[in-house]
């Protein structure tokens, strides 16, 4: 980052990031599919693509099942979608925080323009932040079906900033692409919240 060009935006990932719920993601789709015949297929598709969408990842496994492309398949989508979303917000409400998240949070919606992008669907995400009582952190939050890259290119218009003023912070793949794409800095998350990494750009060396 430039010097001189403190952080005055930052984007932050959900799952992995601030609440540590990805094993609960990860658990719920066999739990949808509890044919052991089936479990392989759903492993080796949350291997290649974990961090796409629910609604890609439940198409992919029924193709690969073998479920024609129709408007059945896309029906059977929507319907284990929701039992998805059933079971994991449920257990994302109450999961752990990330170690640092909260305190993290408190300490970044006093000092920038905080929001969070994810992939999870953004009524469900929404419903999770609110009872966890985080509503107040961010300026919005946004999820499914918007695309990070996209996301994180309309905040920085909205907040009307260079890209060299925004930090991306995420566990994933799909966050550090989404910086890497509209040239902002990005932190992995690593188990822990990099709270003192953030706070570095954000006051200043």
């Amino acid at each position: 980052m430039a010097s001189g060009r403190l952080t005055r935006v930052v984007v932050l990932d959900f799952d992995g990031t601030l609440i540590d719920s990805n094993s609960l993601k990860y658990q719920a789709f066999f739990q949808l599919f509890p044919d052991e015949s089936t479990q392989g297929i759903v492993r080796s598709v949350l291997d290649e693509m974990f961090e796409a969408s629910r609604y890609e990842i439940l198409a992919e496994i029924l193709a690969r099942c073998g479920h024609s492309q129709s408007e059945d398949l896309q029906a059977e989508v929507q319907f284990l979608a929701a039992a998805f979303n059933e079971i994991v917000v449920a257990g994302a409400k109450r999961c752990r925080e990330i170690e640092g998240a909260v305190q993290a949070l408190k300490y970044l919606s006093s000092r920038v323009r905080l929001y969070v992008s994810s992939t999870t669907p953004e009524e469900a995400l929404k419903e999770i932040i609110a009872f966890r009582g985080w509503s107040g952190y961010f300026v919005d939050v946004f999820g499914y079906p918007r695309k990070k890259v996209e996301t994180l290119a309309a905040i920085i218009e909205r907040e009307q900033v260079g890209s060299d003023m925004v930090v991306v912070v995420g566990d994933g793949e799909s966050d550090r692409v989404s910086a890497e794409k509209n040239h902002c800095a990005f932190i992995p998350v690593h188990g822990a919240f990099p709270f003192a990494e953030v706070a570095r750009l954000i006051e200043g060396d």
